[in-house]
């Protein structure tokens, strides 16, 4: 994932700070427990949500303090033993192995070597998550050749390069095979979608210089990194998404953490959307990295 679904932190209760950081500890704790300190890298606010969403109508997992190499001095809450927690841990490990390999065929030169020596680091967990999820890692894969299918044969339409990433996220869903399912695999499909337009924007600039694929410079002409002209079709969109992941929300009937998730679709993501449209989005606050909120 790209790190852009994050919460606001200002409107955010007290309690719903602490249990974002519970679930985000829990998260790190449940990737390091079943694939090593390495993957814990990769570890995104995305994925957060990803969790809180899938556990929002199941049981929770215990309460612990813990201390760990990003706190050693100050035991931290961390929630364990959580099913949706550990879904996700599988499916982070998943996710960013296949993006490093997409990455290898991407980048060249010394961006290639590093991606080559991050994908043999990754491989033995990567192996582990998809003996524990075969059909989901099959369905990443298949997205992500398709992704790869339309960006070299340089597709024009935003929603048929988004529809890859998109199903991508929906494949990430648990197969209960019930109604929840298919309201999860909607929202998920709809966040997938939102994020890879999204990430589209942000990397707008860095696309055109170096002359790579970026299909909002495609689909509006782009020959600049100004979106001023372009940014009512764009706000609707992305707009259309964040609807379509709240309409979902509503029928998923969260009987736990539904203020913070709210939160995260209904302020978070449409922050995002402006501050990247308007070209003053950074990460986390500008540190470029995560961690506390």
């Amino acid at each position: 994932m790209f790190g852009f679904i994050r919460p606001v932190k200002e409107e955010l209760r007290v309690r719903e700070v602490h249990r974002f950081q519970e679930v985000y500890c829990g998260l790190c704790h449940a990737i390091r427990a079943r694939y090593g300190r390495f993957h814990t890298l990769f570890l995104s606010y995305d994925m957060t949500f990803f969790a809180l969403v899938l556990g929002c109508t199941g049981e929770d997992g215990r309460g612990e303090r813990r201390r760990c190499g990003a706190s050693p001095f100050r035991a931290r809450p961390v929630c364990l033993d959580c099913a949706a927690i550990n879904w996700a841990a599988d499916i982070s490990v998943l996710l960013h192995y296949h993006k490093l390999r997409d990455s290898v065929r991407d980048e060249a030169g010394v961006r290639r070597l590093a991606a080559r020596l991050l994908v043999w680091l990754a491989r033995p967990g990567y192996r582990r998550a998809a003996a524990r999820l075969p059909d989901a890692d099959r369905e990443i894969a298949a997205c992500i050749d398709e992704l790869d299918a339309l960006e070299a044969a340089g597709c024009v339409s935003m929603d048929r390069a988004a529809d890859p990433t998109a199903r991508l996220l929906a494949a990430a869903v648990p197969p209960t095979g019930d109604a929840q399912e298919r309201i999860l695999r909607q929202l998920f499909y709809h966040t997938g979608r939102w994020v890879y337009l999204i990430d589209a924007c942000e990397d707008l600039a860095g696309d055109l210089a170096r002359g790579g694929y970026n299909p909002v410079a495609l689909r509006f002409g782009l020959d600049s990194a100004d979106l001023s002209a372009v940014r009512e079709s764009l706000e609707r969109t992305l707009e259309h998404s964040i609807a379509d992941i709240c309409t979902a929300f509503d029928l998923l009937g969260a009987q736990r953490d539904a203020g913070l998730i709210e939160n995260i679709i209904w302020l978070g993501l449409p922050a995002v959307t402006r501050q990247v449209l308007d070209g003053t989005y950074q990460m986390n606050g500008g540190r470029m990295r995560h961690g506390s909120l």
